[in-house]
């Protein structure tokens, strides 16, 4: 796929108030696919969020070796996880310099040991619903989860079902 690619880049719309900051690591460096996924900053007023694909370790280790890519992560409030959640996406290193609110798994039903999860509350800062204070949300058990800022002076939310 390399050797043929010749696509030009995609422009994206313009979004008022969005700026969007994708990394990846060399194919010079990996051969695998997950950790040559595009890994996606989204910032929007008080929302910032990492979608960083099918990542594992090695590739999140690669990636924090650069200072631009080091800056995004300290920003992110909200943290997709890679690689749905499974372990071989997870990387301590990162959560030295990012402490969400929350962690998003996106996954199906369980089909794997590796998706039993290595996030826990050391993770994120945790997000009050109801009585409960959650710190991973998975579409596996709470549906469509929806993250919306409506006006510069009100903070974040999110919503799930």
């Amino acid at each position: 796929m390399m050797r043929n690619f010749d696509c030009a880049p995609t422009i994206l719309p313009e979004y008022p108030g969005l700026t969007i900051e994708s990394f990846s690591n060399s194919y010079s460096v990996f051969e695998d696919t997950n950790n040559l996924s595009l890994v996606t900053f989204m910032h929007y007023k008080d929302i910032h969020i990492v979608f960083p694909g099918d990542l594992e370790c090695a590739g999140w280790m690669e990636l924090l070796k650069n200072k631009a890519f080091v800056e995004n992560l300290k920003k992110v409030n909200f943290f997709v996880a890679s690689h749905h959640g499974r372990d071989s996406g997870y990387c301590e290193s990162v959560f030295q310099l990012c402490n969400p609110e929350i962690i998003i798994i996106s996954d199906e039903s369980q089909k794997y040991d590796t998706q039993k999860g290595v996030y826990n509350k050391t993770h994120s800062k945790g997000i009050v619903f109801g009585d409960t204070r959650r710190h991973v949300l998975t579409t596996r058990s709470d549906g469509m989860i929806t993250i919306k800022q409506n006006q510069e002076d009100q903070h974040a939310w999110i919503k799930v079902g």
